[in-house]
């Protein structure tokens, strides 16, 4: 979840779990964005709420090959609140 790599060179740049939290945190407080929780019903449990933040930084540390800037890049794309 921490490593991409540079477009100018093929030199790998860190990018820190903090600042990939910061940006999530930062998304949920946009009110230009749709960063609604997301309710999943299961027999085990049911009503079980799972807040963006948790969804996306879940997703980033169980896919360690995917880039992070890309994918908060097109996360601001697809939950942009479009008038």
């Amino acid at each position: 979840m921490s490593v991409r790599q540079s477009q100018s060179s093929n030199k790998v740049v860190f990018i820190d779990e903090t600042e990939i939290e910061a940006i999530l945190h930062d998304m949920e407080l946009d009110q230009t964005m749709n960063t609604k929780p997301l309710y999943v019903k299961s027999e085990e449990s049911p009503d079980v709420t799972i807040s963006f933040y948790k969804r996306h930084t879940d997703y980033l540390k169980g896919h360690p090959k995917v880039n992070p800037e890309h994918y908060l890049s097109n996360l601001r794309t697809m939950i942009k609140i479009r008038v």
